[in-house]
């Protein structure tokens, strides 16, 4: 499960958003990595090598799979569960390997804008799926990515054949089927009215119901609005905590929760959290459906420069537990070097 929406009408306020929809918030962690520093492609033999060129943020799940995250320029990307037959890139196989626990740092790390990424992606690289032994479907996955000048992109495999759908208009990814018939779908509601539009948590229902109303989003009078206008996209979409799941879902749910190391926090199937990407203002904002606050960091306030310690901020979901709100670096004592 789980949606991206993307508000790009409006040149000063370029905003996304995602959710993580599941049976577990997943244990996520901040991290902060500054450029120069060593990053692979995963454990294969012929996996890609580099230093970072950019300084991010990005949200890990269970402390090791990079799930979610903003470089300083401006390029956002996330991995939302897909499946759609082998996950495994047939071409390009003279290329280095990125598996599936590398490709948002991968695309932060190097890329300072969706044609980069697009780019890179189809020429430099091979796309592999791997399975990490983590409450997580880490193997299984999809990427959006959008930068500050409004551009965006899906990319899904698809039986071995890695599709990019490269357009400003893509800005709503859910989850299976493919992005082709998600479209197909989508322009069947073209001229709905509000009282036509379906109305379950299914992924195509959500991909219809997310794209018309962030249509309709006036537009913001500043960042705070925007942030908030996106916000109200993506909770029409959220799953309420204990949603009863449905047979694909609690198909996922079994695939994976015997992995879960903090059993106490699964909570059935719901929105865990959500994460707001700032990307005209700079700033990445992290909402806990364990608490009624956010936190948020400024991109802006970070020395990325060489040499700076990779940091992080672990079990990011308890952050009200920790009685912190708002800008999350001005307050955490837990910033720490990665070990």
């Amino acid at each position: 499960m789980c949606t991206r929406a993307f508000m790009n009408m409006y040149p000063k306020y370029m905003v996304s958003a995602r959710t993580l929809d599941f049976f577990s918030p997943a244990d996520p962690s901040l991290v902060i990595t500054p450029r120069g520093v060593t990053h692979n492609g995963g454990d294969a033999d012929n996996v890609a090598r580099w230093k970072t060129q950019y300084g991010s943020v990005v949200i890990y799940a269970n402390g090791v799979f990079p799930m979610d995250g903003m470089n300083e320029k401006g390029l956002v990307a996330h991995t939302l569960f897909y499946m759609n037959g082998k996950q495994q890139q047939q071409d390009n196989q003279d290329k280095p390997i990125i598996e599936s626990r590398a490709w948002v740092s991968y695309i932060l790390d190097n890329c300072a804008s969706v044609a980069q990424a697009v780019s890179a992606i189809s020429h430099d690289v091979r796309l592999v799926a791997a399975h990490m032994p983590i409450d997580y479907a880490s193997d299984t996955k999809h990427i959006a990515i959008e930068d500050v000048s409004g551009d965006s992109a899906i990319i899904e495999i698809d039986n071995g054949k890695v599709h990019i759908y490269h357009d400003k208009s893509y800005r709503v990814m859910t989850n299976p089927p493919s992005y082709d018939r998600q479209l197909k779908n989508l322009a069947k509601y073209h001229n709905a009215k509000r009282r036509e539009l379906p109305g379950g948590l299914g992924a195509a229902e959500r991909l219809v119901r997310a794209s018309f109303y962030l249509k309709h989003l006036p537009q913001p009078d500043n960042k705070h609005q925007a942030q908030g206008f996106i916000l109200s996209v993506v909770n029409n979409v959220a799953y309420p905590m204990g949603t009863p799941a449905e047979p694909e879902e609690q198909h996922v749910t079994d695939m994976y929760i015997k992995y879960s190391k903090h059993p106490e926090q699964n909570k059935g199937v719901g929105t865990y959290w959500t994460a707001i990407a700032d990307l005209s203002h700079g700033e990445y904002h992290f909402k806990s459906t364990f608490a009624a606050s956010q936190v948020w960091v400024s991109l802006h306030a970070i020395d990325f420069s060489q040499g700076q310690p990779i940091r992080q901020i672990p079990h990011l979901n308890d952050y009200a537990q920790a009685g912190w709100e708002g800008d999350i670096l001005a307050q955490s004592e837990e910033m720490v070097r990665e070990k």
